[in-house]
């Protein structure tokens, strides 16, 4: 089940089992991962972009990224080029083409290791494939967390989340450690979301489900709606967690959150962007890249 956009969280059902869980472990006693954690923190040598700003970049993460159902002429297709992250569409103006405009030496180090249906295991091996290649990537972007959302919150599956998380943005930093790791959160609310459509799209999409915040009949019960966002908000919590525990790691602060969507900002299945709702979270996080001075302020 995809929960790359709050369309597929209306038909949201608990997923977490114990194989589940069991795929999720942590890498060792709370001690050693303090130790891990501080070490991360102190051991990242200087930066070594130009003027600022990175020579190469990657996404890694779930259908987000990927541009999948972009393009209004082929539904369900990835269209790569369209994405937020590292697409080349200038309507996109992706964050690629943004920090290309002031350093080219970026041109064609754009790399999308992004995949459908990517959950933080899936995160694992997509890292793995980066630092296995030439290229290891001066900007590493992470979109991540949808099909791992459990609704109502199951709280060892949202632990084992946020451990596997934290480990791979621990590899990233070992492996890559002139790098730094961007992750962001969730994009919109539930409200907001539901909101955008009409009751029809609302029945499209509904279910009835503990966490289905639109239900066959096109309605939204309130009660369904803070049931998923407290979900969300669980998870963008572990989102930050993991990310505060490694020194080259910066979290949104939770913008893509803020986003107040629009009903053109969604592809025909109403479940992934359309160019505009890529052009939307790149201009999104950009300014998020900036203010955490990832990359230079506009002057």
């Amino acid at each position: 089940m995809s929960f790359q956009r709050l369309g597929a969280l209306a038909t949201l059902t608990v997923v977490a089992s114990g194989a589940a869980l069991a795929s999720c472990g942590g890498s060792g006693p709370e001690r050693s991962a303090n130790r891990d954690a501080r070490a991360s923190k102190t051991s990242a040598p200087a930066r070594t972009w130009t003027e600022g700003y990175p020579n190469s970049i990657a996404v890694l993460g779930h259908s987000g990224a990927t541009g999948e159902g972009s393009d209004p002429d082929q539904p369900g297709v990835e269209v790569r080029e369209n994405s937020w992250a590292t697409g080349s569409n200038p309507q996109v103006n992706s964050l690629y083409l943004r920090i290309l405009d002031h350093n080219p030496a970026i041109k064609d180090h754009n790399e999308n290791y992004a995949e459908a249906g990517a959950d933080v295991g899936a995160l694992a091996g997509q890292a793995d494939r980066l630092l296995d290649s030439d290229a290891k990537a001066d900007l590493i972007v992470i979109q991540i967390m949808d099909n791992d959302l459990t609704c109502p919150v199951d709280r060892d599956a949202l632990s084992g989340f946020g451990k596997q998380l934290t480990a791979t943005l621990k590899k990233l930093a070992h492996g890559a450690p002139n790098s730094s790791q961007f992750v962001v959160s969730q994009i919109g609310g539930v409200d907001t979301y539901a909101k955008t459509l009409t009751r029809e799209e609302r029945a499209s999409q509904g279910g009835t489900g503990p966490c289905d915040f639109m239900t066959p009949t096109g309605s939204v019960p309130l009660e369904k709606v803070v049931r998923a966002e407290k979900a969300i908000h669980a998870y963008e919590a572990a989102l930050k967690a993991a990310c505060s525990k490694v020194r080259q790691c910066t979290y949104d602060g939770g913008a893509f959150g803020r986003v107040v969507e629009r009903r053109e900002y969604f592809g025909p299945d109403l479940n992934h962007w359309a160019i505009a709702g890529h052009a939307k979270a790149a201009a999104v996080a950009w300014a998020a890249l900036r203010r955490a001075h990832v990359v230079p302020k506009a002057h």
